[in-house]
């Protein structure tokens, strides 16, 4: 079983590209520092350390095992600080963390003495982090339902068409769906469930619809709309500001239009145990009921 100690004692090796220097910021002796070396490296039963004239350097293995000593160090300091904390760490996707989060965040710090610390990725990405325990609470774009977390339905998020100024379409306040068939669109981030979306909502025709370039966000496929790359669907709430001042034109698709389901995700705990991320999760959902 590795010694949680020297894996520290190793990171420090590792910044300080010498064992002197790693006694100095750990404060322990130079023979000890050498000690935890030896006996991590026994219990890998890997070289890790490579001493030099100089200092010394990390081996392949060094290397190979220094972001499993920092996951290992992180997840440590977590765990210890699991029921005498009062902070948070909360996952967003995306565009539920740049568009949706933002003014509920305001109201949660004000009535919260919680820290906050805010993780903002890829929804892939986010249920990661969740499942590696790096983050307490999850707001995200879909969920796959897998066992161990319980995942709330927060809120629903309309699509709309997004277009260019002098676009065809851009005096219309809504357009038929049917009009999006054979339409090519720009792509913004993968694995946001707006495909799984347009499934549902075009059913075979959604075959039809193509993607003409992936842009990897929300900001990038705004910025292309507007310089006239092509037409895209995005949450309403992310093209509010550009539609207000005129820089694009947001249409809705009529007949019950498109929307997303947005989730808020954490680990499943006891009943009687309210958890940060449950008073986050409720909190979220009661500023909701009340909009």
């Amino acid at each position: 079983m590795l010694d949680l100690g020297c894996v520290a004692t190793f990171l420090a090796v590792a910044s300080c590209s010498g064992f002197r220097e790693a006694a100095k910021k750990t404060g322990l002796s130079q023979p000890a520092v050498t000690q935890h070396i030896k006996r991590l490296e026994q219990s890998l039963n890997a070289s890790l350390i490579e001493r030099k004239n100089d200092g010394c350097i990390l081996t392949l293995q060094g290397r190979e095992f220094l972001p499993f000593a920092e996951h290992l160090i992180q997840l440590s300091e977590r765990a210890q600080a699991l029921f005498r904390k009062n902070a948070i760490v909360i996952g967003a996707s995306s565009n539920a963390g740049i568009y949706l989060l933002q003014p509920h965040l305001k109201m949660y710090q004000e009535s919260s003495s919680r820290e906050m610390k805010i993780v903002i990725g890829k929804n892939p990405d986010i249920a990661d982090k969740l499942e590696r325990l790096e983050i307490d609470v999850a707001v995200m774009e879909w969920w796959d339902n897998r066992p161990g977390y319980v995942a709330q339905f927060w809120r629903h998020e309309e699509l709309v068409l997004i277009v260019p100024n002098d676009h065809r379409w851009a005096d219309r306040q809504s357009i038929p769906r049917e009009w999006l068939i054979g339409e090519r669109l720009l792509g913004g981030e993968s694995g946001t469930g707006t495909n799984r979306v347009l499934q549902q909502y075009f059913g075979n025709n959604a075959q039809s619809i193509g993607v003409s370039i992936q842009l990897g966000s929300t900001e990038a496929v705004k910025r292309a709309v507007q310089a006239g790359l092509g037409i895209s669907l995005v949450m309403a709430s992310a093209v509010e500001l550009e539609s207000r001042e005129g820089r694009l034109k947001a249409i809705a698709l009529e007949n019950d239009p498109p929307k997303k389901e947005i989730f808020i995700i954490r680990r499943q705990t006891e009943p009687h145990h309210v958890p940060p991320a449950a008073e986050f999760a409720s909190f979220l959902l009661k500023q909701e009921c009340q909009i």
